[in-house]
């Protein structure tokens, strides 16, 4: 059974670097909201969800006397607000796209239902819209290297990184054993993807942890993208479960269903089989390790 681990060798975290990461972190941010401005389609969607966790990773590593700063704070804050209502977008595309992908005629109640999503989903993009225009007029915010310990930085990395990674290895046995256990699988999601964004903060030339550091990368990804297919068809069958029942929309249901099954033993099969040989077994146990 995996446990939580303490860590053993803290990573240093250069300071100099993480100060020009932060700054790159904001303006990929605004260069991301400049496209998303002009055109919300799926890629810009993508691409500012992916500018604000990066940035959100940056500023989770702050010390707290940083992090408390009210300009700092409320940019992260309604960055993280626009990521939110974004997730909600992706989703009604998600959802949309998986009734497409399954519906083999043309059928009312299915016709119904993509126009719900589109009018749900057209609302949510234009509060979206509005706000990342608010985002976008705000002052950009600035640290400075003067301001920050670089002893307080390293230790808030290491305090945070640590904490992502035991939650992963506390979750691993639960969603290996129950697929039903929904919860679990998406904190696991969401982990994985703060723990690799973490990770990438550390300098490239941080030679003792560097080899395992790529590999965890790797796996991380791996990892997420799998549990990400399985949440994308919770959040469909979730959505259609809520529908007045309806013959086509329940088998489109059951298809997703069977869907989610076989994603969730590929899942499954692929971590028991490298665990079995000692691979992300191993890999995973490290984690902790290497901060």
């Amino acid at each position: 059974m995996l446990t939580q681990t303490k860590s053993t060798t803290p990573s240093k975290v250069d300071l100099k670097e993480f100060v020009a990461s932060f700054k790159r972190n904001v303006s990929r941010v605004n260069n991301r909201l400049d496209d998303y401005l002009k055109n919300s389609n799926e890629k810009n969607i993508h691409d500012i969800r992916t500018a604000v966790r990066r940035l959100d990773s940056s500023y989770k590593a702050l010390p707290q006397n940083m992090r408390k700063k009210n300009k700092i704070k409320q940019y992260v804050s309604k960055c993280k607000d626009l990521f939110r209502l974004n997730s909600k977008i992706r989703d009604y595309d998600i959802i949309t796209e998986k009734i497409q992908q399954h519906e083999q005629h043309q059928n009312v109640d299915i016709e119904n239902c993509k126009k719900r999503l589109a009018s749900r989903r057209e609302a949510k993009l234009r509060e979206a819209r509005a706000l990342a225009l608010e985002v976008r007029k705000m002052s950009v915010p600035k640290i400075n290297r003067g301001n920050i310990s670089d002893k307080k930085l390293t230790k808030r990395y290491n305090k945070v990184v640590s904490r992502f990674a035991n939650k992963i290895l506390l979750n691993f046995p639960i969603v290996i054993a129950d697929p039903e256990k929904l919860k679990e699988l998406h904190e696991m999601r969401k982990d994985c993807k703060k723990l690799r964004y973490m990770l990438e903060l550390l300098p490239v030339n941080n030679s003792s942890s560097k080899g395992n550091v790529s590999q965890l990368l790797q796996e991380l990804e791996k990892m997420q993208d799998i549990l990400g297919e399985i949440h994308d068809c919770d959040a469909v069958i979730s959505y259609l479960k809520r529908q007045v029942k309806r013959p086509k929309l329940d088998e489109i249901t059951n298809k997703i269903i069977e869907e989610r099954s076989k994603k969730y033993e590929e899942f499954r099969a692929y971590f028991k089989a490298d665990i079995a040989n000692n691979q992300n077994y191993s890999l995973l146990l490290k984690i902790c390790s290497i901060t």
